[in-house]
């Protein structure tokens, strides 16, 4: 479950959230119901063309389509992401370059570290707290925070607004009308949910659909969460899948590469996974609104406020300017009419003068014409002008 959750999602950034429909399940059965991953993405994987590609998406620069693994070893290092090697199998070239047999779980270091710089990018602090300030109505004071608390202050503070949402719907309607009874008669209530402190504490999917809720209210209903104190297998599975549901009717393109029961019996491996799907919900939530958002003061907002114009599609800064480059001006005509025929001629006389009048070895510049303006010949304006 954490290989094929971790290559859907390296898959999604190497092709920009367009995956072939060939490879949208990277792994085939053999005839003995072994699971494999498919030959072209252990070609890619063996000669590191997919994870150049995902670099140069993710950070919008070609320059990283050349590298090998050891200088994308080199990248993250010198980005600040750790690499967890593993003690018995170092991470080396050549362990990484072997595709009979693929060394799987040296390139999942490889892919886990990815996710990390993904969401480092996406979830910054400031980003964070631009999000904060519009969600609670006001000024936060700015901090710097590791991007994965920064992530669950998030859906702590989104839970909050959604809340007080809630409590003014009931509030306002006087607790009537068909929205304040579920399935079994019995009336809403508002639910209580504490802030978020560990990942694991969104295992029973409720504050994930609730997320989505606050975001997307026409779409998912904030009463279609099941939510209790005591969370059963049922209850959970019901709203994750409300979140996978809503990420692949609703979203311009699937974020939840994992399934249901990934997220309900979530170890501790599958934590990073968690977390880039997080950083891509906040990316189409928050700074390239997906056309189903909509939430409270979204039509004031202007694009620069969300920081949308500046980054591109997976929410990240350009770092080279290779999109959305600034349109350079052409340079402007200096000499107009410089190799215009009517230049070459003066007012008073000929233009062009004998060769020992000339005094350059032949090729005349004389000073007949009447306006005292200086004739010269249209190769030599043209030359002036790629010159300057």
């Amino acid at each position: 479950a954490k290989q094929r959750a971790s290559v859907r999602w390296l898959l999604s950034k190497a092709y920009n959230n367009r995956v072939p429909e060939i490879l949208k399940d990277p792994f085939y059965r053999d005839h003995e119901g072994q699971d494999h991953l498919k030959p072209q993405i252990v070609v890619g994987l063996g000669n590191a063309s997919i994870y150049c590609q995902v670099l140069s998406n993710i950070y919008s620069d070609p320059n990283y389509q050349s590298l090998n693994h050891w200088s994308i070893l080199q990248t993250l290092s010198r980005k600040g992401v750790p690499l967890n090697e593993s003690s018995d199998q170092p991470l080396t070239e050549t362990v990484l370059i072997q595709t009979n047999p693929l060394r799987i779980n040296a390139h999942m270091t490889v892919i886990e570290a990815l996710m990390v710089l993904y969401a480092k990018e996406v979830a910054s602090s400031g980003r964070i707290s631009s999000a904060l300030e519009r969600i609670s109505g006001c000024s936060v004071a700015p901090t710097v925070q590791h991007h994965e608390a920064a992530l669950l202050n998030w859906i702590s503070h989104v839970c909050g607004a959604l809340k007080k949402r809630i409590d003014y719907e009931l509030t306002a309607n006087g607790g009537g009308g068909a929205a304040a009874v579920d399935e079994y008669g019995q009336r809403h209530q508002s639910p209580n949910v504490p802030p978020v402190r560990d990942f694991r504490e969104l295992c029973d999917g409720v504050c994930l659909a609730y997320l989505i809720s606050y975001y997307c209210p026409k779409l998912v209903p904030w009463h279609s969460v099941k939510f209790n104190h005591v969370p059963t297998i049922t209850d959970s599975i019901h709203n994750i899948l409300i979140v996978s549901n809503f990420s692949e009717r609703s979203l311009p393109y699937t974020v939840f590469h994992m399934s249901p029961e990934d997220i309900t019996y979530m170890r501790g491996s599958m934590k990073q996974n968690l977390v880039v799907l997080l950083a891509d919900l906040f990316n189409l939530f928050e700074i390239h609104p997906a056309k189903c958002v909509c939430y409270p003061g979204m039509e004031q907002q202007s694009p620069d406020a969300t920081g949308a114009g500046a980054t591109n599609e997976h929410g990240i800064a350009h770092r080279r300017g290779f999109a959305n480059q600034p349109t350079i001006a052409a340079i402007p005509d200096l000499r107009p009419g410089l190799d215009s025929p009517s230049s070459s001629s003066g007012g008073g006389g000929s233009g062009t003068s004998s060769g020992g009048n000339g005094g350059a070895g032949g090729v005349g510049c004389s000073s007949a014409s009447g306006n005292g303006a200086i004739n010269r010949p249209p190769f030599q304006g043209l030359a002036l002008i790629y010159l300057l």
